[in-house]
Order: structure tokens, then C-alpha cells, then sequence
């Protein structure tokens, strides 16, 4: 059946105790009071109808103030749907008890057993929650409840936590853009990486610092200009003393830096091209030079200096020879 036949099924044989009823995620979910948890689940077993005969999981949801839940998972093999039961244990947060389904699924043993040792809510007639399966034997306390106090944490922060924002002197939050060459993590790891991918990756320069550079000597040079003593004149006329102008207006020849500086940024990558061309140029001609030179010592050893070929003319014999 489909979840919403399930559902129609359901409703029309069990209406006792079902306080709420969805197919949500291509499941049938029920909220059950906790006196209809067992028998819901009996006949999730036994009707052939339903036919639940895998018992899936049980765990517990810890609902704060309101207590705690215990949620089972049924799956029917034959029929290939899942059945999952909801109910609120009796007892509240000092004492939760819920109903055993151990004698319906042997399965259920060891679920209800891990959720007493991480939740302790006790499941009434289990035949032995008890030895701890997960915590030892000495652990005081339940470590999946929300109020449980996590001793280790008190003393290092929880992994993942985010470093504090660095500020500037106003408390704004300083934003900081992640170059080429710089370690994305403390680790060496990201050390090595960064190393890498400097000598990969040829670093540009960076523009606000060689801007601000350039302000500066801007700046200074204007400073000396206008400190040094003028003709006499009227004062507030340019290069005068008592001249305010090069200290407000603009730093000459702050732009021009500005864009040498962003030229030379947008020609680095140009640059490494042609110095990568170059080097591999060079190598090249210098294969051919020791090609060239390993073919004319070859052509030297063929013919060693010194040894005279046979003439192919030889001399007429003499008279004294022929006598």
C-alpha cells in the first residue's frame, strides 16, 4: 500500500490513542498517547495488511521542558512500506519511562538499551537494560540530553568555532582578500600549498599597498616643494610662504603611480608568458648547438687526423726502379 492508503487503513481501524496522522517524505508518521504505543504497534506486526515485520530503529528526542520521545521505525518486507510511531514518555524530564517492545521484535533489545545508556529513559519490561552499552560502567549522567554538561568543552572551545573578526581602532571589521601565495590554514600543510602556488603562480603586485605608496612619496615631494622659501609676494599665492594649496590639493602625479601600478598589474601574466617562452627558446638552441657540435666530433673520428688515403695516380716507376 501507499502512505496515504496506509493512512486511510489506519484510520479506519485505529482511532483509539492516534493523535496525529501525516505522510511526509513518502512515509506514514503517527503520534501516538503513550497507552496506544503498544497496541499500535501490535497490530503493525500482526495485521497482514500491514505486515511490519522488521523492526528499523528506535531512538529518543530530547524535547527539553516537555520531556522526552521515543521514536520507532517499522518496515514491512513483504510489502516494502515503513510505519514510524511517535509517543512522549510518562515521567517528564526526571524520571521518563516508556513501554518495552521487545516481546513484538527482538530487535527492539538493543535500541531500547542504547537509548537508556545515552537518554535514561527507562523501558519498562525489558529484561536488562543494564550493562552500559556505550558509556562505562562509572559515567554519571546521559550525554545525548540537551542540559548535559560537557566538562571538556568548558575548557577548549568547540572545534569549528569562528575566530574573532580582527578590527581597526573604530571597531569596524577589517576585510582581508586572500592573495595568491598565502596559507589558507595554521596547518604545514597549507603551508607547503602556499609555497607551491608561489612558485607557480607569479604574484601580482598589490595595487592598495603600491597605490598608497605612491600617495606617499606623492605627498612628501609636494611637502618639500612647498616648504621651500619663494620670492616675497603676497601670501596664498603658490610657492609662498604661508601657501596652503600643496597640502589640500591633490598630490601631484598621484594618478600617473596609480596607473603605472595598475599597468603593471595587468602585464604580469603577459610577462611570465614571454619569460617562459624565452627559456624554452634557449633550451632549444641549446640542444641544436651540442646537436651540432656531438655530429662534427662523430664526423672527426670517422677520419682520424693524419691517415693518407691511397693515391689513386700513383707515380710512374723510375728507370733504376724498372732495373
Amino acid at each position: 500500500m501507499t502512505p496515504d492508503e496506509l493512512q486511510d487503513y489506519l484510520g479506519r481501524h485505529q482511532t483509539a490513542g492516534v493523535l496525529a496522522s501525516e505522510v511526509a517524505y513518502g512515509d506514514l508518521r503517527l503520534t501516538l498517547d503513550a497507552d496506544a504505543y503498544v497496541e499500535v504497534a501490535q497490530r503493525c506486526r500482526t495485521d497482514e495488511r500491514l505486515s511490519c515485520d522488521f523492526f528499523d530503529t528506535l531512538f529518543g528526542i530530547d524535547a527539553r521542558d516537555e520531556g522526552f520521545d521515543v521514536v520507532t521505525v517499522l518496515y514491512s518486507i513483504a510489502h516494502r512500506h515503513r510505519v514510524i510511531l511517535k509517543h512522549r514518555c510518562a515521567g517528564g524530564r526526571e524520571s521518563p519511562v516508556a513501554p518495552t517492545l521487545t516481546h513484538i521484535w527482538r530487535g527492539a533489545n538493543w535500541h531500547e538499551r542504547e537509548t537508556w545508556d545515552m537518554f535514561g529513559i527507562e523501558f519498562e519490561g525489558h529484561p536488562g537494560l543494564a550493562p552500559r552499552i556505550l558509556c562505562t560502567e562509572n559515567f554519571e549522567g546521559w550525554p545525548l540530553r540537551k542540559d548535559f554538561y560537557l566538562g571538556s568543552r568548558a575548557a577548549k572551545p568547540w572545534p569549528g568555532v569562528k575566530e574573532p573578526a580582527e578590527t581597526d581602532e573604530d571597531g569596524n571589521v577589517i576585510e582581508k582578500a586572500q592573495l595568491i601565495g598565502d596559507a589558507p590554514g595554521p596547518t604545514v600543510l597549507d603551508e607547503l600549498m602556499a609555497e607551491q602556488a608561489k612558485r607557480v603562480n607569479p604574484r601580482q603586485p598589490d595595487l592598495a599597498q603600491a597605490e598608497a605608496q605612491a600617495v606617499d612619496a606623492a605627498e612628501t615631494d609636494a611637502d618639500e616643494e612647498a616648504g621651500e622659501p619663494g620670492e616675497p609676494g603676497e601670501p596664498g599665492e603658490p610657492g609662498e610662504p604661508g601657501d596652503q594649496t600643496a597640502v589640500t590639493d591633490p598630490a601631484p602625479g598621484t594618478e600617473r603611480a596609480t596607473e603605472q601600478v595598475a599597468e603593471q598589474a595587468a602585464d604580469a601574466p603577459q610577462a611570465a608568458q614571454e619569460t617562459a617562452e624565452r627559456v624554452r627558446r634557449e633550451a632549444a638552441e641549446a640542444r641544436a648547438r651540442k646537436a651540432a657540435e656531438r655530429a662534427a666530433h662523430q664526423g672527426e673520428t670517422a677520419a682520424p687526423a693524419g691517415s693518407e688515403e691511397a693515391d689513386p695516380d700513383p707515380p710512374e716507376a723510375t728507370e733504376e726502379g724498372e732495373q
